[in-house]
């Protein structure tokens, strides 16, 4: 395949890129955190009825549940819901909470990064919302990635890489774009309730997130 230097690409160039190589073979992916409203608003402008996934664990916060209604309506668009297998949950999940305590690594494998391999065996590419500047593995990540899935080859497109906190929220502020409440309730970065804490480390965007484990991530875009 014929590809640009993503590198030297803008943000919109690639985002257009992706859309018009790929068409229905590429999705986006988002937690529905600021740069992947960002990443949804840019991409919407483009093509109205880009596809997008949201992984619903069945541990979100009622506030990102909200704010994916809001961001609905405000888009003009329908996320795909992706949920973990119930037979899967059933036999490895003894209840509420139960594998989170047991094996926090484990409960991610089952409700994030296995319904995610399902999606991304669908397509040929897919879009993220992650940035150099969230710092830990993400601090090299490159604007877009050829990464083997089910021994498929997918290019895996991250445009907002070089964008930093302030480009992000600026955006947003801009454009009127919502967002989950519990940014003004001291969450720098939301994710399942069980995995997310409020954090006052102004200078760490993901503080908060796994806090006491030996981890950063839960595994989306580190397993492959």
């Amino acid at each position: 395949m014929d590809c640009p230097d993503f590198e030297a690409l803008t943000t919109p160039a690639l985002v257009a890129w992706t859309l018009e190589r790929f068409g229905r073979r590429v999705a986006i992916s988002t937690a529905l955190g600021p740069s992947g409203v960002v990443l949804l608003h840019l991409a919407t402008q483009l093509d109205p009825k880009v596809r997008a996934f949201f992984l619903d664990t069945g541990y979100h916060f009622p506030e990102t549940l909200a704010h994916l209604d809001a961001l609905e309506a405000r888009l003009g668009i329908r996320l795909e819901r992706i949920s973990p297998d119930a037979t899967d949950v059933a036999a490895r999940d003894a209840g509420p909470m139960f594998l989170h305590r047991d094996s926090p690594d484990a409960c991610c494998a089952l409700r994030k990064v296995e319904p995610m391999d399902r999606v991304l065996r669908g397509l040929d590419a897919w879009m993220t919302g992650i940035r150099r500047d969230q710092g830990g593995t993400r601090s090299s990540a490159p604007a877009a990635e050829w990464r083997s899935v089910g021994g498929r080859e997918l290019l895996k497109v991250n445009p907002l890489v070089g964008w930093d906190r302030k480009a992000v929220w600026a955006h947003i502020f801009e454009h009127d774009l919502p967002y989950n409440a519990l940014h003004d309730q001291g969450y720098p970065s939301v994710g399942c309730a069980p995995c997310t804490q409020p954090s006052d480390a102004s200078g760490d965007e993901r503080a908060g997130r796994f806090v006491g484990q030996a981890r950063t991530e839960c595994g989306l875009h580190t397993r492959f």
